[in-house]
């Protein structure tokens, strides 16, 4: 699994988000930095085909999952099923309860998602990519609304789930990329540094 990025330019009327960015992923989690409105999750929603670049090449090599900033849940369903709407069809309860477990959401198998707060949501859409079991993980923002306790539970628990497999992460928390991430790239002007 892969992502190839090459010269990939985007931009939003007058406003040219990005120029040129080149770039060649693979197993591992990388982290794009910058500051807010510096094009990390246009590149994200590039890389999983959401966005259309105006120019440029990108070749994604595997199954994607995305995990959006702001959790994308679907409110007349449980957590649980949340989780297992994935897939291929064929629902295994055991594995997301397990998963859940893992992220500290045991006790909210059965609510809705209008019962749980920011940072239990986040989990929730984390632990549906997590057990989609795809090649490819675009997380965006995905340790926001954590508590310092729960985000260090959650990153261990990231980092062991997504051993072997291809992530980016796009976040504006150094600390949080850093401990997350093998490698850190900033995006600034429209370019990788």
């Amino acid at each position: 699994m892969k992502i190839e990025l090459e010269n990939i330019t985007k931009s939003f009327g007058e406003k040219h988000v990005l120029r040129g960015v080149s770039l060649l992923l693979e197993a591992g989690n990388t982290a794009i930095m910058g500051e807010s409105g510096s094009g990390k999750t246009t590149l994200l929603r590039i890389i999983s085909g959401l966005e259309k670049a105006d120019g440029g090449i990108v070749k994604a090599d595997g199954t994607v999952a995305f995990v959006f900033a702001e959790p994308r849940l679907f409110e007349n369903i449980t957590v649980l099923q949340n989780v297992t709407c994935v897939g291929d069809g064929s629902a295994d309860p055991a594995k997301a309860e397990k998963i859940l477990s893992s992220l500290g959401l045991k006790e909210a198998l059965m609510l809705r998602p209008s019962e749980l707060s920011t940072g239990m949501a986040q989990r929730v859409a984390l632990a549906r990519a997590i057990y989609s079991d795809r090649d490819i993980f675009l997380l965006d923002e995905p340790l926001r609304g954590l508590d310092e306790e729960t985000k260090n539970e959650v990153i261990k628990y990231l980092k062991s789930s997504l051993k072997g497999k291809l992530a980016v992460t796009v976040t504006h928390d150094r600390a949080d990329a850093e401990a997350l991430c093998d490698k850190i790239v900033c995006l600034k002007d429209g370019v990788l540094n």
